[in-house]
């Protein structure tokens, strides 16, 4: 386990220190992705990029005025660069919105409804949501010349390149001071640039169905992504290098945009696989944090396959079964029937919002002896699913 323990540990220092925030498209996913390519290469392994384009985001500064009062304020992701003045138009519901006839020089400052939670921007791909379309149809249609979301919610409320209006987020603390007819002055910077990446894979067993075994080696701009998700990614390269794959009908992917507003590497990565062939997922997301244990979570599994991995983590400590969860890779496979395994933190929702995300994510919340008894354990884990599933018939339909 030494030896595992310290490949992890290379792979963490190159991935979080020296590279750092790596979101798909820019220079240093870029770095990132090569490193990896070589890692698997050196390894005997030949991985396959998936090219794509996408956007991706440099992060600037601001600040908003009122009444000669300035604080500081981070622009939303993608927020175009501008300096706006404007009287504050204060929006609490949707059909509040909606029934606006103009918003033409006026900053719109959505609170309670329209700020419970980010909203899904129009690029992404696997989901939409009507009042989260209607919400973007009204902003589009009114124009207005800033944004100002009012939320304690985790996530920037704003994250969309399609919005053409500056916009940031601030905490309902500071939004009480903000009332209706309020001259508001919002100035903030940052830049949008067209970027390529690809997305890496690598058969590792034999056979023509298999075992995708994936974790998304992306992270936003904001955070050098320790637990979401270099952790992850270090581990399957700790793997894969010292053979402990070997025999598996396993392909190894590394997505490259869970945590980006279009998910291009997944939509890369789909479009180029036969989904007939694919006869589950394992995917690993946000472990090793220090002081908690690992979940597993099943999805679309048949019913023997569930009460095996059951009974499978009640026999291996510092695991823990969980509920099916969405919010990562595996959704893409159990969406199309594919059945889906999710390795995680225990508890993890509870922790997004003050780390996953945040410049916090760095490698002193990682616990390395943790990681490297996940590592020790995953090979039994795959060995399971590979003789459960592998020889079943597919049950899955594009979606």
């Amino acid at each position: 386990m030494s030896e595992v323990r310290e490949r992890i540990g290379q792979h963490l220092q190159v991935l979080v220190q020296d590279i750092g925030a790596r979101p798909p498209g820019s220079p240093a996913n870029r770095q990132a992705t090569a490193y990896v390519e070589q890692i698997l290469t050196t390894a005997g392994h030949r991985p396959v990029a998936a090219p794509f384009t996408t956007r991706w985001w440099e992060p600037g500064e601001g600040h908003l005025e009122v009444g000669g009062v300035r604080v500081g304020v981070a622009p939303n992701p993608y927020s175009p660069a501008g300096d706006v003045r404007g009287r504050a138009v204060l929006l609490r519901r949707l059909d509040q919105l909606e029934a606006l006839a103009t918003a033409t020089g006026a900053v719109l400052v959505l609170t309670d409804e329209l700020a419970s939670g980010q909203l899904l921007p129009a690029a992404f791909p696997f989901l939409d949501l009507p009042e989260h379309r209607r919400t973007r149809d009204a902003l589009h249609r009114l124009a207005p010349a800033a944004v100002v979301a009012v939320s304690d919610h985790w996530e920037p409320i704003l994250e969309d390149p399609d919005l053409p209006f500056p916009s940031t987020t601030i905490p309902t603390e500071l939004g009480r001071d903000l009332h209706p007819g309020d001259e508001l002055h919002l100035v903030v910077s940052g830049a949008v640039h067209p970027g390529d990446g690809v997305n890496l894979s690598a058969r590792i067993g034999d056979g023509d169905r298999r075992l995708v075994l994936c974790a998304h080696l992306d992270s936003k701009v904001t955070t050098p992504g320790a637990f979401d998700n270099a952790a992850s990614v270090a581990v399957l390269l700790a793997l894969a290098e010292l053979g402990h794959l070997d025999g598996l009908p396993v392909e190894l992917v590394l997505f490259n945009g869970e945590d980006h507003i279009d998910a291009c590497g997944e939509v890369a990565w789909l479009a180029a696989t036969d989904l007939d062939q694919v006869a589950g997922a394992c995917n690993l997301d946000g472990i090793g944090l220090a002081g908690r244990r690992t979940s597993l979570a099943a999805l679309a599994c048949p019913e023997p396959v569930a009460s095996e991995l059951a009974a499978w983590v009640a026999r291996h400590d510092g695991w823990v079964a969980a509920e099916p969860w969405i919010e990562s890779d595996h959704a893409i496979f159990a969406m199309r029937g594919i059945p889906a395994v999710a390795i995680t933190t225990e508890d993890v929702h509870a922790l997004l919002g003050g780390l996953a995300h945040t410049a916090d994510d760095t490698l002193e919340v990682l616990d390395r002896d943790l990681l490297a008894r996940i590592a020790a354990d995953l090979p039994s884990l795959l060995t399971l699913l590979a003789t459960s599933l592998t020889t079943a018939a597919p049950n899955h339909h594009d979606g």
